[in-house]
């Protein structure tokens, strides 16, 4: 069985392309710059690995489902920057 780790990313894009592939993310916010917001992605490392270089490769998605997760990401991202400067 794989083993489920955290990968770090801060690309939007690439964010909402794996929330649409179904995995868990959590946005966090490095106390050292605050305007600075990544992502902690919950999987095993092997299938992020794989639908990365999907997503670098242009796999076709539904595009309202893509923005919808889009959408989800960045707001997920202001909600984070607005709480915390507050």
């Amino acid at each position: 069985m794989a083993e489920h780790s955290l990968t770090n990313l801060e690309d939007t894009s690439l964010v909402a392309f794996l929330l649409l592939k179904g995995y868990k993310i959590k946005p966090w916010r490095d106390t050292s710059d605050s305007d600075h917001v990544s992502f902690d992605i919950e999987g095993e490392a092997d299938g992020i690995e794989l639908d990365m270089q999907k997503y670098y490769s242009n796999e076709q998605v539904g595009i309202q489902d893509y923005i919808k997760c889009l959408k989800e990401v960045k707001s997920q991202m202001y909600n984070l920057k607005k709480v915390k400067s507050q």
